[in-house]
Order: C-alpha cells, then sequence, then structure tokens
C-alpha cells in the first residue's frame, strides 16, 4: 500500500524546510527536503568590499552562529591577505568559540530537543512542569552568553574580533572572573550532560562518512585538516576537489556530497573522530552511561553536543591558564590590502563551516563561497530517512509524524531562524 506523508513545515527548528515522504509497502520511493527560505545573498553582498569588512558582513548571515562565522571569515581574510594573527589572539577566538558554541547546544538542547523527551509540546510546557531544567537552560545561556559578550564586545555579531588583533584584550581580573565563569558552567554543562544522557533515545543506526575538522593532539574548534572517519581526508584549502556542492530545483539551499555521497558534520562527527581527545570529565561521563565511540545512531548527536559541553569547558579552562598571572597584553596590527586567496574552516555547532574568500591588489573582495554545516547535512537526513522509514512505517502516522520530526532535529539543523507549526497531510 502506498503512503505519502508531507511535512510542510517542520517544527522546534530553525526556519523553514518541507519534508516529502512517500512509501511503497515498505519501500522508499522518496525521502526529500525542501529548503524554502528566502535567498541571503551574503556571497554577493561582499563583493566589492574591503578585506576588513568582509567579515562584519558575513556574520551577519546567522545570529546563533555570528561568533563561528566571524572567526570563519576572519582567517579567511588573513590566509587570503598574508596576516598571521598572535597566539594570543587565536587562544582568544578559541575561547570565543567555546563559549558560543555552549551558549548554542543549550538553546538546541533544551528549547527544542527535551521537549520531545519531557513529554511536553514546547519550551513552555518545560517551564511549566520542569521549572528546574528550565532554570538550568537559562542559566546556561547567560553565563556563556557573558563571556562572548566579555571577550567578543558583545554577545551577538561581535565588533571586538578584528582581522589580525583584539580591539581590547582581558585583563587579569578579567581573566580570574572568566575562570570562574567557567568552572561554574562546567558544574551546571555536566548536570546538563547527565540530563540527556539518561533519555530513551529511539533505536536507530545508520553509518555513514562522518566529517569534522581535527587539530593536531587536541580536541578542537578552531583549526586543522578535515578528517573523514575511516577515511583519509583532506586540507581545508582542498575542500573544492572533496565537497561537491549541488543546486537543487525545489530547494533554496545547495546541498552538498563527499565523494559523492552523503556525510554527517557536527557533534557526532567530531566525537567520532576525536572522541579519544576529550577531557577526562568528559569521558567519564561516556564511560559512566555506556555510550560506545564511534557511535552511529543519529541521536547521539544530542548526547555528543551535552558531553561535547563539558569538554569545551575543560579546554577553556586549560587555555586561560596560560594567562592566570598576567592577563593579556594589548596589540594591534597595522593590516594593509593585498591581492590574495583564502579559505578557512573552523567547527560550529552543526559542523564544520568553510568561508573562501579572493582580493584585488586594493583589497576589495571579488569572489566568496561559503559552506555552512546544515547543507552538508541535508542529503544525510534523507537518507536516514529512507534507512529508517521501513521499520517505523506500520505505525500510526502521529508517530510516524513525530520520529521524523525528532530525527531532524537531531542534527540540529539551522535552515533560518525561526519555527512553526507542523502541518501533516497524508494521503493514502
Amino acid at each position: 500500500m502506498d503512503k505519502s506523508y508531507t511535512l510542510e513545515s517542520l517544527t522546534k527548528v530553525e526556519g523553514h524546510a518541507r519534508l516529502d515522504v512517500e512509501m511503497d509497502g515498505k519501500n522508499v520511493k522518496k525521502a526529500e527536503i525542501a529548503v524554502f527560505e528566502p535567498s541571503r545573498y551574503f556571497e554577493h553582498m561582499v563583493r566589492g568590499k574591503p578585506f576588513d569588512l568582509v567579515p562584519t558582513i558575513s556574520q551577519r548571515i546567522c545570529g546563533i552562529c555570528s561568533v563561528m562565522h566571524t572567526v570563519a571569515a576572519i582567517k579567511a581574510v588573513e590566509n587570503g591577505t598574508g596576516i598571521k594573527p598572535s597566539p594570543q589572539t587565536v587562544d582568544l577566538r578559541r575561547l570565543l568559540l567555546h563559549a558560543s558554541n555552549l551558549h548554542s547546544h543549550t538553546a538546541h538542547l533544551f528549547f527544542f530537543t527535551a521537549p520531545d523527551y519531557l513529554g511536553v509540546d514546547d519550551v513552555m510546557g518545560i517551564a511549566r512542569k520542569h521549572k528546574k531544567k528550565m532554570e538550568l537552560a537559562i542559566e546556561l545561556q547567560k553565563r556563556s552568553s557573558d563571556i562572548v559578550k566579555q571577550i567578543g564586545g558583545r554577545s551577538i555579531h561581535p565588533v571586538n574580533c578584528r582581522v589580525g588583533y583584539f580591539n581590547s584584550v582581558p585583563d587579569l581580573g578579567e581573566v580570574e572572573s572568566m575562570t570562574e565563569q567557567f568552572r561554574e558552567i562546567k558544574q551546571l554543562s555536566t548536570e546538563a550532560a547527565e540530563l540527556f544522557l539518561s533519555f530513551k533515545y529511539p533505536k536507530f543506526e545508520n553509518k555513514t562518512q562522518y566529517l569534522a575538522l581535527q587539530e593536531k593532539g587536541v580536541y578542537d574548534l578552531y583549526e586543522g585538516s578535515v578528517s573523514v572517519f575511516g577515511g583519509k581526508g583532506f586540507t581545508v584549502p582542498c575542500y573544492r576537489k572533496n565537497i561537491e556542492e549541488e543546486t537543487i530545483q525545489r530547494s533554496t539551499a545547495k546541498y552538498a556530497m563527499y565523494k559523492g555521497k552523503p556525510y554527517m558534520t557536527g557533534a557526532l562527527a567530531r566525537l567520532n573522530i576525536s572522541g579519544s581527545r576529550l577531557s577526562p570529565s568528559a569521558k567519564k561521563l561516556l564511560r559512566k552511561h555506556k555510550i560506545k565511540v564511534p557511535n552511529f545512531s543519529t541521536f547521539t548527536n544530542n548526547i555528543a553536543q551535552a558531553v561535547e559541553m563539558v569538554h569545551l569547558c575543560d579546554r577553556a579552562l586549560e587555555i586561560l591558564g596560560k594567562y592566570d598571572k598576567s592577563g593579556f597584553k594589548e596589540e594591534k596590527k597595522q593590516v594593509k590590502p593585498k591581492a590574495g586567496e583564502g579559505v578557512a574552516a573552523c567547527e560550529a555547532p552543526r559542523g564544520t563551516l568553510y568561508h573562501h574568500y579572493r582580493f584585488s591588489p586594493s583589497g576589495k573582495c571579488t569572489y566568496a563561497n561559503i559552506i555552512t554545516p546544515t547543507c552538508q547535512n541535508v542529503r544525510n537526513m534523507e537518507y536516514d530517512m529512507q534507512q529508517w522509514m521501513p521499520s517505523i512505517i506500520k505505525e500510526s502516522d502521529a508517530n510516524v509524524k513525530k520520529k521524523l520530526e525528532m530525527l531532524i532535529r537531531a542534527y540540529d539543523p539551522c535552515f533560518s531562524c525561526s519555527t512553526h507549526f507542523l502541518e501533516l497531510k497524508l494521503r493514502r
């Protein structure tokens, strides 16, 4: 018997997307996600703009991941203009990434994912029935946002992080304050991780390709080559030879493949690739709850984000320990325009983020290409649905709808920055 599911919009995700699934008995005839957000045109907006203005424009792509876009864009500009930041500047950028990822993971886990596992419809249900958990989420959001503001100048779209330097840097007192803040965030993150490790997730595994940056010797988000779980990997400047972008007529978003196949990027990919480099506290949580690594369940991405929060706190404390006697030193560089081409990547909450620019001799941007994690994950979302649908097709329409949404939400997709109510149309 044929069944067709049309989800006009997905709930509790960032932005607009449509889901179409067609079944012929237990065979999947079609499993497609169409993104229908209005085109943003940022790759065109930056053309003709001075090199040092490019990151300021690019960061507006997303309010949730503005720090990640800022850092990736600045790194690409520096690579294209021959500017080398100091180790101190790199450390400050790492701290920004850590705090911003903590903020985003909290939003996804508590506001989008938790309602599915706490038996409520939405975040307001958590506020009414699970007040302590909501207070935990708000405290995590506030503290991580405060650190982003302290380093970046404001909590969204940072102004302090510039090409080659920071406008101002934390003094010794601020280092002490941030150190205490990260210690407290670690305690809160551990409590959050225990919560999400305690949930009962759907039984579903679908081994795919996993891609993430891997830095030598550490589990961090700032730099490295692209590692492929079980594969060879590649350097970031070679991304165009490895990641194939595809324009889909039914969607306003590009979709990406690696060597002609779908792949997953994000916290689960980072866990599978660099899990052995997690901090002792993060590893202890995985052992306590008997979470195997590598792990091939998409739903484990929620656990990976939660455990990663604890690790990022430990990593931030390790970095701050280098400055606990002196604070950071003021430094500024004379940044001059230069012709060149630069590619860079960093790890955003949802996966690897690529920025690529070319510049004229006067320092004007002549070309831009940006690949966001969700564009890379969409094909794998479809692949997951194809593999999972035969085992859930006999369930009620309401259950099928809920499980498909839970699966997509596990990716923490960012189609845009709003949520909508869901309508399910079932054609028998």
